[in-house]
């Protein structure tokens, strides 16, 4: 079978493609302005497209239900996201302005109620986050939307993705790309298991990336090297209000890095074909060996093991051919030094 290819917008995603990379600013700011710093930063170290994320504390989760933070303790996880809710308002002005500068965005819904606001933003695309892979109706809704769908699988075993990705092919959308993902804030790299996104893809034909919870780049490298197709990292702005999510996200420079570093090893992966560059051919006279004379073989002369070697150059007859010339007689002169062709041989 043949992996299927999924647009986001005007760039292709799959193997014959470069990786897309995407920044999450979803918690990363408190207002527009500096939802704006994230947004022009991201254009200008070259992502491919910014994601959001779309809650509300009442619908998100129970006012009873805590997270057991190390450095903290429990905590109401209601609390923490009434902290960080952006006015809906707001959200359509951050989109409007992304829209305004080219800058593909896009966002993951957290409850159905969601999909209003979400309808009025006419995203591209849009992303079922690891938390509700299990929401059964909210996929059917999304699937209808007929767009593009990107499913992070973070605390997933295979029939949980296998379901998901069932669920939305039944509405008819076949749009779907998978993203491996470590639903742990930071995620340790011995819990990265980069080896299922090869899994994914074998299993469902389609592009599979990675979702990045870890400190650094590393992985995110090591992701693309193992054949990412999406990678998905959270971005800050050392000036913007802190975040629950700074730990995981890089800074401007870090994310340049990131995406410098994404399209330097792009460069190196190649067409799979064992053959010389370019530059090897120009080098290849100078750089390989072939017989050369290592003292003047006078006319009518035996070509012995005395009186050749392989060495630099390789203008000669290659090395390959030494048993065979031995014992042959010279037709002309040979000086010292000189490479040997089958042309100066009787």
């Amino acid at each position: 079978m043949t992996m299927k290819n999924i647009k986001l917008g005007d760039k292709w995603i799959g193997d014959d493609y470069p990786c897309y990379i995407v920044a999450e600013i979803g918690t990363a700011y408190r207002n527009f302005k500096e939802a704006k710093k994230l947004i022009d930063a991201a254009i200008e170290i070259g992502v491919d497209a910014i994601k959001l994320q779309t809650f509300e504390a009442e619908t998100i989760t129970t006012k009873n239900n805590f997270l057991d933070l190390e450095e903290t303790g429990f905590v109401s996880q209601y609390e923490l996201f009434k902290k960080l809710e952006i006015p809906k308002e707001e959200q359509l002005q951050i989109v409007k302005y992304a829209n305004e500068k080219n800058m593909p965005i896009f966002s993951a819904p957290s409850h159905m109620k969601d999909l209003e606001i979400m309808k009025q933003m006419n995203l591209p695309f849009y992303k079922i986050g690891s938390d509700l892979v299990c929401h059964t109706p909210l996929l059917i809704e999304v699937g209808n939307l007929g767009k593009p769908i990107i499913i992070s699988t973070g605390m997933c075993d295979m029939n949980d993705v296998k379901e998901a990705v069932s669920t939305i092919q039944k509405t008819g959308n076949k749009q779907i790309i998978i993203m491996h993902c470590v639903s742990d804030y930071p995620s340790k790299p011995e819990d990265a298991n980069l080896s299922v996104m090869q899994s994914l893809k074998e299993k469902f034909q389609i592009p599979v990336g990675y979702s990045d919870h870890s400190i650094d780049i590393l992985t995110c490298l090591a992701a693309v090297a193992m054949g990412a197709n999406i990678i998905e990292k959270h971005f800050r702005h050392i000036d913007n209000t802190p975040s629950p999510d700074d730990i995981h996200s890089l800074s401007v420079e870090e994310f340049k890095k990131l995406v410098n570093d994404i399209r330097y090893f792009e460069k190196t992966v190649g067409s799979g074909i064992k053959e010389p560059t370019s530059a090897e051919l120009k080098n290849r006279p100078t750089s390989r060996v072939s017989i050369i004379a290592t003292s003047n073989i006078p006319k009518g002369s035996q070509i012995s093991n005395d009186v050749v070697d392989i060495r630099r150059p390789g203008t000669g007859i290659p090395p390959k051919f030494l048993l065979e010339i031995l014992g042959r007689t010279t037709l002309k002169e040979i000086k010292k030094d000189q490479p040997l062709s089958f042309g100066d041989l009787q």
